[in-house]
């Protein structure tokens, strides 16, 4: 089965590819045994923690009491903050993995050689980045388990209410609501963007990887010194919390979930149409603030598709986001791999 599944991956990315499994190689006499058991029990350990804060955050720290009428309800935001935080560090892990593979082969001595050979440092930075998945592979379980969940919960509120569930959702939203586009084909409509939305949720983890692995691959080709490389780390780490941080209050000022704030539109002077900036802000907070999981949660869905005209394509948009990270992941690549082959640049 597993072979069936590795075929399917390009030729640098299979481990029984030369580079591929030079690389795996290196990095299993780096981490044995030992060390691998050490970093589930990491994870385990951080994920107990995590459980834990996200189960005080979700109790206001003890001053509300979860309620017992909607457990599903509970599930999620037990898991929100934990998740977010999980995906926070799967960006910069995903990054770091990839920025310093030029300056690690110059430091075993083996880039010199690997840029004389056929396609060799080509391959290398192909293979590395393709890397990153297998080393990521418990985070990524993770993520991609608690996504599932979130999906069968929210496959059970639909399923409530005779099936009405969906009908509620819809009734009043711009444009599946509207009388002139019939019942039958907003309610169709309406079951189609649901799977692009649980669609995009799944992928996402797995692209963001890409894009920050492509992104650290392409830095490092640019990086000139250890101290240009360290600093150049640093600056794009910084700059994605504070792009993850931004994304989640606009997003909740969008859809109405900040605690400072009252119902109403997002306001910027001069702009006639503050919905624009509701849609757009709403949009950010999903792709770039909790990587979907809002759109997991049926009640923010609802308002999302209640609050904002045209709301209900903001899913779609979503969805079209994460097949343009995929996208620029591989032109990244491309890129990186193209300076590595013009050796009197590196």
């Amino acid at each position: 089965m597993l072979k069936r599944i590795y075929g399917q991956f390009p030729s640098f990315a299979r481990p029984d590819h030369p580079v591929m499994r030079y690389l795996l190689l290196r990095e299993g006499r780096r981490a044995g045994r030992g060390t691998t058991f050490l970093r589930f029990l990491g994870l385990m350990i951080i994920l107990g923690l995590l459980g834990a804060v996200g189960y005080l955050i979700s109790t206001e720290f003890g001053r509300s009491t979860l309620s017992p009428i909607n457990p599903h309800e509970n599930i999620y935001l037990i898991l929100y903050w934990p998740l977010v935080i999980l995906q926070v560090i799967l960006h910069v892990l995903a990054f770091n993995g990839t920025v310093g593979v030029v300056a690690a082969e110059k430091r075993l001595g083996t880039w010199d050689t690997l840029k004389i050979t056929t396609e060799g440092a080509l391959l290398t930075i192909k293979a590395r980045w393709a890397t990153t998945f297998y080393r990521l592979w418990m985070l990524l379980c993770v993520l991609t388990a608690a996504r599932v969940i979130f999906i069968g919960v929210a496959l059970i509120n639909i399923s409530a209410y005779q099936g009405g569930y969906i009908d509620n959702m819809i009734s009043g939203t711009i444009p599946l609501g509207a009388e002139s586009l019939g019942k039958d084909s907003g309610l169709l409509g309406a079951i189609l963007i649901l799977a692009m939305m649980m669609t995009g949720t799944v992928l996402a983890p797995f692209t963001a990887v890409a894009f920050d692995a492509a992104l650290g691959a392409l830095v490092g080709t640019f990086a000139r010194g250890k101290i240009g490389g360290v600093l150049g780390q640093i600056g794009v780490i910084l700059l994605r919390l504070m792009l993850t941080a931004w994304a989640l209050w606009i997003g909740s000022l969008a859809l109405g979930l900040s605690p400072f704030i009252g119902q109403g539109a997002m306001t910027v002077p001069g702009l006639t149409e503050p919905q624009v900036m509701n849609w757009m802000g709403a949009l950010l907070g999903i792709a770039e603030g909790d990587m979907g999981l809002t759109l997991l949660h049926l009640p923010h869905v609802q308002r999302l598709w209640a609050d904002i005209p045209y709301g209900v394509f903001a899913g779609v948009a979503f969805l079209g986001y994460i097949l343009l990270q995929a996208g620029l992941a591989n032109v990244m690549v491309w890129w990186a791999g193209r300076r590595v082959l013009r050796a009197e640049r590196l």
